[in-house]
Order: C-alpha cells, then sequence, then structure tokens
C-alpha cells in the first residue's frame, strides 16, 4: 500500500528524528571518551614530547643488513634511499611512503620489517618514538645541499650558498649548528625572524618539507631547523628577502625544475642525475644513511596513559590544535570559493550551450570529459607547475582555480541530467500560456529540476571537501597537511588522523545541511502554502 502525504510527513519527521538521536549518540560517546582522557590527567610533563632516546639495553629484532635480506623496508618516495638499500641489502622489498611518520607508523605497526632515513632524523625518532633501534651499519654515506633551477639566477645563486657555506665551514660555524640541531636542548634551536629582512638584492622564496626534523618542522606554528637555519643566514648576509613556503618532498624536485620556486632544501641529496636537471651548492652535510628496525620486546605502557599523552601531543603542546584551526580555515576557504565559482561557472556552460548551439555543446562536452578524466592531483600539479608555473600565484589560488573546474564539470552535468528530467509538456505549456523563453526556464523548468540534481549536487559538495586533502602537493596548508606536520612532531597516528577524520566529517555535514537548506527552499513540494500563493489573491 501506498503512503499518503500524511503518511509521508510522519516518515520524515521519523527520519530526522532518528538522525537527531543518533547524532546526539555520537556526541556523547565522543564527549565520554574525552571525560575519560581528562580523568586519567590532562597535561603531562614538558618533558614528554621528547623521550628518552637512550637505547641501551634494546635488542633490535634485526641485527645485520644481512638479516633483512627479502624483508620489507620502508622509504620516502624522491629519496635516493631505494637505491642505498638495493645496493647494500640483498632480496630487499622495497616499500615507498609519502613521509617519514607514515614509514615511522607503519614499522610500529609491524607493516614493515625496517626503514631507511638519515641519521639524524633517525635519532632525532628515537627521541619520540619508543622502541626504535638503528643498526651500526650505515647503506651509505650522502651528500646533502641546497638545490637551485638550471637558469643564470639558479646558478649564481647556488655558486652564493657555496661561497657562504665555505666561509661558515671555515668559522667552525657550519659544525656549530649541527650540533645545535641534533641536539635535545629545543630553547636553542633559533631561527632569526627573517620577516623584517631588507630585500636589497630581490626576495627569494625557499621551499622545504615542513615534517623532517631537524632538518625542517614546525614548532609552535612556525617553521625552523637545520636548513631553515642557513638559508634564513644567508639571504641575511647576501641581502635578500625571504619567502619560505612548505610543501611535500616528492614535490620539492618538480617545482625547482619549473622555475616556481628559488631555491629548496630538505635533506636532499646531490646526485649526477639530479645535476643534470638543476643545479646544487656544495654540500653542506655529509649524512650516513641508515635502518632503523624494531626492538625485540618492546611494550608500551598503560592504554589511559597511552591515549592521554597523544591526546595532549596532538593538540596541547606546542599549540598545536592552533595548526588544525588553520588547517581548517584554508580547507573551508577552498572548499567553499570553489563550489560558488564552480557553481556559477556550470550554470553559464549550461546557459552557454542552451543558446550556442552545436558548436558550443561539443567545447563544452570536451572539456568536461577532459576535467573528469583527469585525477584531481594531476590537474592541480598541471596548474601549479605548467599552466601558472611562470607566475606568482599563491597555491591555493591554483587550488580554487581546479576544483573549481572539476566542480563545474559536475554542476553542468547535474543541471543537463536535471532539465531533462522535466516533462518536456511542461515547456509546451508554459509557452501556450505566453510565457517567454527566460520565465519558463527560470521560473517553471529550473525549479523542477533542482529537485532531481540536489541531493546529487549535496553529494558532489562533500566528494569536493575530500578532495582537497592532495593541496600540499602544491604548497597549500590543508588540514591534512596540517594532520602530517604533527605526524611529524609526535610520531603518532591515531589522534592526528582520528581529529582529521571528525573534523572532515563534521565539515561535509555543516556544508550538507547548508546546502539541505536551500534544497527546500526550491522544491515547490516543501514550500509552505504561504510562500506557493504568494502574488495569487485567494478569495
Amino acid at each position: 500500500m501506498k503512503a499518503g502525504n500524511g503518511d509521508k510527513g510522519l516518515i520524515n519527521r521519523n527520519s530526522r528524528n532518528y538522525c537527531i538521536k543518533r547524532s546526539a549518540a555520537i556526541l556523547i560517546v565522543i564527549a565520554a571518551f574525552l571525560s575519560l582522557v581528562s580523568a586519567g590527567g590532562a597535561f603531562v610533563s614538558a618533558d614528554s614530547d621528547n623521550k628518552s632516546a637512550d637505547q641501551s639495553g634494546a635488542v633490535p629484532k634485526y641485527k645485520t643488513l644481512k638479516e633483512l635480506s627479502g624483508k620489507r623496508i620502508g622509504v620516502q618516495v624522491g629519496s635516493v634511499f631505494d637505491e642505498y638499500a638495493e645496493a647494500k641489502i640483498p632480496d630487499v622489498r622495497i616499500e615507498y611512503f609519502s613521509t617519514c611518520p607514515d614509514e615511522v607508523n607503519a614499522l610500529k605497526a609491524s607493516k614493515l620489517d625496517g626503514i631507511v632515513c638519515l641519521e639524524s632524523a633517525i635519532i632525532q625518532l628515537q627521541g619520540q618514538a619508543d622502541g626504535i633501534v638503528v643498526l651500526n651499519e650505515p647503506v651509505g654515506v650522502i651528500p646533502l645541499g641546497f638545490v637551485y633551477p638550471k637558469n643564470e639566477k639558479g646558478r649564481k645563486l647556488a655558486d652564493q650558498m657555496s661561497e657562504f657555506l665555505a666561509k661558515l665551514e671555515e668559522e667552525g660555524e657550519l659544525e656549530r649548528l649541527k650540533e645545535v640541531w641534533n641536539g635535545n636542548d629545543e630553547s636553542v634551536k633559533v631561527v632569526d625572524d627573517y620577516s623584517s629582512f631588507p630585500a636589497d638584492n630581490g626576495t627569494l622564496t625557499f621551499v622545504t618539507e615542513g615534517t623532517f626534523p631537524p632538518f625542517d618542522y614546525f614548532r609552535d606554528g612556525k617553521i625552523i631547523g637545520y636548513d631553515v637555519d642557513i638559508a634564513v643566514r644567508f639571504c641575511k648576509e647576501y641581502g635578500y628577502g625571504l619567502k619560505i613556503k612548505d610543501m611535500n618532498f616528492d614535490a620539492l624536485m618538480p617545482a625547482i625544475q619549473s622555475g616556481k620556486f628559488d631555491f629548496a632544501a630538505s635533506g636532499i641529496a646531490i646526485t649526477e642525475e639530479r645535476a643534470k636537471k638543476v643545479h646544487f651548492s656544495s654540500p653542506d652535510y655529509y649524512q650516513n644513511a641508515v635502518v632503523a628496525v624494531l626492538a625485540e620486546g618492546d611494550s608500551s605502557g598503560s592504554f589511559i596513559a597511552s591515549v592521554r599523552d597523544s591526546f595532549v601531543n596532538t593538540f596541547v603542546r606546542e599549540h598545536r590544535y592552533m595548526l588544525f584551526l588553520k588547517g581548517i580555515r584554508t580547507t573551508l576557504d577552498i572548499t567553499v570559493l570553489s563550489i560558488i565559482f564552480g557553481t556559477l561557472l556550470g550554470f553559464i556552460l549550461y546557459m552557454w550551450c542552451r543558446k550556442g548551439g552545436r558548436a558550443a555543446k561539443l567545447i563544452t562536452r570536451f572539456c568536461v570529459w577532459l576535467v573528469h578524466g583527469l585525477p584531481g592531483i594531476v590537474l592541480l600539479m598541471l596548474l601549479y607547475y605548467v599552466v601558472f608555473g611562470k607566475t606568482d600565484i599563491s597555491g591555493m589560488w591554483v587550488a580554487i582555480t581546479g576544483f573549481t573546474m572539476t566542480f563545474a564539470a559536475s554542476v553542468y552535468s547535474m543541471i543537463v541530467s536535471g532539465v531533462n528530467a522535466v516533462d518536456p509538456g511542461q515547456t509546451e505549456a508554459s509557452y501556450a500560456l505566453g510565457f517567454t523563453d527566460t520565465q519558463t526556464f527560470f521560473g517553471i523548468i529550473l525549479p523542477q529540476a533542482a529537485k532531481h540534481f540536489m541531493p546529487a549536487y549535496k553529494e558532489e559538495i562533500v566528494t569536493l571537501i575530500k578532495a582537497t586533502a592532495v593541496v600540499g602537493y602544491i604548497a597549500v596548508q590543508d588540514l591534512t597537511k596540517m594532520g602530517d606536520i604533527v605526524r611529524s612532531r609526535t610520531y603518532e597516528a591515531f589522534f592526528p588522523l582520528i581529529a582529521i577524520a571528525v573534523i572532515y566529517f563534521i565539515l561535509a555535514g555543516v556544508l550538507k545541511a547548508v546546502v539541505g537548506r536551500l534544497t527546500v527552499n526550491v522544491d515547490p513540494e516543501k514550500r509552505s502554502e504561504s510562500k506557493i500563493l504568494k502574488g495569487i489573491k485567494v478569495k
């Protein structure tokens, strides 16, 4: 038996009540969980973020490189660690990760048997992640340096940096910097405020990966580190202004090759193959590439204490909650502006095709096919490095441009399907009553079409906000990138990832609710009687 209008209203009310109760239950569970954390002690001592690096007595699960034969070894994408591991470890199985924290979390979860990284980074890691042991056999020695575009300006800057590094080496300052940034005393790890540098010789843009201590990392919302310190000192010495950008490690070399930035560093290895495409300074560091494995019999503390420490380290220490807030702001800016511009562009494209004839439809359909066929990250990188490669447009506006294009393509397709779902007799009847074409479309056809495409429109918004998670590849610090930055300091996956997931759910829910309100306004069946009869005299 079919439900009548009264039954439909009852079903809708019951559905809404169920959703409200379910949401309330979720909130209660979250509140109870946070209360449990707080009960265990909301704060811990200031030293808990730098756990003891003393590994005396710890027995590694694998004691030699030979024992790692045929085992799973994690390396970072864009590094040269895979080459060194394959040369030293027989039949090694290389697995690639975007960041060092991802490798560490995979190792701690026993999804890897070891990871290969620079010795300084592993030393920092041992201070933050228990149960990690470094094997005494390095897989190689890697020269590190600053990298520049393969052009005249890049060559000049590389020569100046080499000259500057030689000066630091002669004065003993370079060795002192290594000791400072490899040490455990955070109070002496300070970088000069470069925002006020006089740019007598122009302003340089330095790009790095902010998740790789001690070379480059965030503390109290500011990027610092060994490479950053040298870059700041260099610009001060040679009269350059300085801007610093943060992006994924595997995007650093493409960014320099395209000439998008002036120079980069983040423990970047100097190789002959790379030197054919970019300029390098002289090495500022020779580092052992080492293998880290888990210790045998490693055991964690109590669950409550572990959860409490993770919560504090993720949100409280170094005011890391501010990073999440900044990431939310950036994600919302990109999403909301892309929705607005994409909706307008998609509607304009539809109106152009509606009036433009066959040629307009063919051009639009080709563009929609092209945009839909490209993965989002590929489209962003093409825009960032190729289309806008020689301009100063920020990564955020490139992201907005890219997601506007993808959202507009979806909006165009949704409007086409929605209008096609409206009975053609509606148009004929409108013309018979004397309505113009414009009045017919906007007053009769579009409101009925909206009822068909608005559900898909809301789901597309959810897809869009999730798709923005890749903007870290083009130097945008969105919510996901901020989570990576926090994980690079805590080497913990649970809390940062859960926090990001919850925040994305909330943001998507809020945006869907806003659009859902618009749906009520455009759906004739959900309008109030007064709105339906507006302008009509009722006897």
